[in-house]
């Protein structure tokens, strides 16, 4: 069984916590002091860089045991479910194959807009534009015949066939024109747009509905108080985070109104070894922020940042 031994919770005092901020922010308040009279580098028998390394020394190690002493993680990696739950790694591919089908299909009519987009303004194709309209219609004419043979309902089939049709017609239609203006592309996107959106409606409705069958499965595995300490750490590329899938689904389930304590959008991060360093990282900062500023968000933005605010408005006058 896991170890039951908790993290302290944010509010009470940690002297190790105390000691490694009072190091950290003496080495940084000095580097910031002397940083436009001498070069940022130093000897590494500088007093002053040995203590600043003994704040990261600290600060990793206080890291390591955050991770040790934590309650169970769910990593979200890809098409990937990771929990881990003391020593215990379960890793399973919960992504279904419709998602994956019903989003390649909704891709098509995109690819065209986006092979059309830098052309708007030509007033003919040039013959490597035609030469990939024509490959793309090669293709389709490929892959139709093959929607009925992968697992998709009779409406989601015909809706396939008819956003190919789509396509083909559109096609045609710039190789016959021998160009494409924005008003002609938008036109076809429009056209496009409700098949698309019921695709995605699609997608999104099988990737959730396998993402809580797994999760639901390993809640059962999981007491009460460990189910109450669970986080979670999404990897994910910039732009969705808080809009994203996933994160939307495990805000609703543990009823956290996105990222925060319980919840941790790992920005670009694609090594499970990595999301942990960030959760721990959280958690470290979180009770320093509790701590010293009485705020626990307060160390999940630049340390500098409300100095650098209110400064900037004396260095730079603005009408």
């Amino acid at each position: 069984m896991p170890s039951k031994a908790r993290w302290p919770r944010i509010g009470r005092p940690y002297v190790i916590v105390s000691l490694m901020l009072l190091a950290g922010l003496a080495g940084v308040a000095i580097g910031q002091a002397t940083a436009t009279r001498e070069p940022r580098r130093q000897p590494a028998s500088d007093p002053l860089v040995t203590l600043n390394n003994a704040f990261r020394s600290v600060y990793h190690h206080t890291m390591q045991k955050t991770l040790e002493h934590g309650g169970p993680v769910i990593l979200a990696v890809g098409d990937n479910l990771v929990l881990r739950r003391g020593s215990s790694r379960q890793e399973v591919h919960y992504t279904p194959l419709l998602y994956h089908l019903v989003k390649d299909l909704a891709h098509t009519p995109l690819a065209l807009d986006a092979l059309l987009i830098p052309h708007e303004d030509a007033e003919v194709l040039a013959e490597a534009v035609l030469a990939e309209l024509r490959e793309l219609r090669r293709l389709i004419d490929a892959a139709e015949p093959a929607l009925a043979g992968h697992g998709l309902d009779a409406e989601q089939v015909d809706r396939g066939r008819r956003i190919y049709a789509g396509c083909r017609e559109f096609i045609d239609s710039v190789l016959q024109a021998r160009r494409c203006p924005r008003g002609v592309r938008v036109a076809f996107a429009r056209r496009m747009h409700p098949a698309v959106m019921r695709n995605v409606g699609d997608a999104a409705r099988a990737e959730i509905d396998a993402l809580h069958a797994r999760v639901t499965a390993w809640r059962k595995e999981l007491t009460p108080e460990e189910w109450k300490s669970l986080r979670v750490v999404i990897l994910g590329s910039a732009p969705p985070r808080n809009q994203s899938l996933t994160v939307q689904y495990f805000a609703r389930l543990l009823g956290e109104p996105g990222e925060g304590p319980r919840i941790i959008y790992a920005e670009s991060v694609r090594d499970e070894e990595q999301a942990r360093d960030i959760l721990a990282r959280h958690e470290v900062d979180t009770v320093i922020g509790a701590d010293f500023f009485n705020d626990p968000t307060r160390m999940h933005r630049d340390v500098l940042c409300d100095a650098a605010r209110d400064y900037l408005r004396l260095l730079i006058d603005r009408p």
